[in-house]
């Protein structure tokens, strides 16, 4: 991404005057493009201002200009790399992560999805259950400890390790992904279904070779 006024090669060199170079300061600065903090930003932008004010004869105007070009050009390169489909998807990834509660373990999680299911909360069943699924899947070395690990992402980790569970699982991350994500409503048979693919799993020895990740 390149600034407008950095593309003007032919335009007349710049040596204006203390006031005349202040008033293209607070016109550059006072854009919309760069409100991107509007608290550190204001005051970066009085500190710039600023300098107008106190600079002496040894700091002409047109050195300020620079610094607001360079200032200029180091926000588009953060703009363009904020904007770049790779930290997109690291953050759209980060907001999914299924185990987003530090310091809840798996019969903590289980606990709650059962106390939900004999209050009828199905969706708090869904979510808490494959919760637990993920979460026990760790402490027992299964799973590493990944941060940012999505359902999906567990589905499919899990399934190496318990072939026969495959469609269980795949279904218990379409469905967490779609209560959580999603805003769908979760059915009771679904939910205790979730429960009983915990059940199993905790039961079951899995087939280790090639699946932790």
């Amino acid at each position: 991404m390149i600034l407008p006024f950095l593309l003007r090669l032919d335009a007349p060199p710049l040596d204006p005057s203390r006031s005349e170079g202040r008033r293209l300061l607070e016109d550059e600065l006072s854009k919309p493009r760069y409100a991107v903090e509007p608290s550190l930003w204001d005051r970066f932008r009085e500190w710039l201002l600023g300098l107008f004010e106190t600079s002496g004869p040894g700091l002409p105007p047109w050195v300020l200009v620079v610094v607001l070009l360079v200032v200029a050009a180091l926000i588009a390169l953060v703009a363009a790399v904020l904007l770049r489909p790779e930290a997109r998807a690291r953050r759209s990834r980060s907001g999914r992560e299924v185990l987003d509660e530090r310091g809840v373990d798996a019969t903590a999680y289980r606990d709650r999805a059962h106390g939900a299911a004999r209050e009828g909360d199905w969706n708090t069943v869904v979510l808490d259950g494959y919760r637990a699924i993920v979460a026990s899947a760790v402490e027992r070395t299964i799973l590493d400890a990944q941060p940012g690990r999505t359902a999906h992402e567990a589905s499919l980790d899990l399934s190496r390790a318990f072939p026969s569970e495959e469609r269980g699982l795949r279904v218990g991350a379409d469905r967490f992904d779609a209560v959580r994500y999603g805003h769908d409503k979760a059915g009771e048979d679904e939910a205790r279904a979730l429960l009983a693919l915990d059940e199993r799993l905790g039961r079951a020895r899995p087939r280790l070779e090639g699946v932790l990740a």
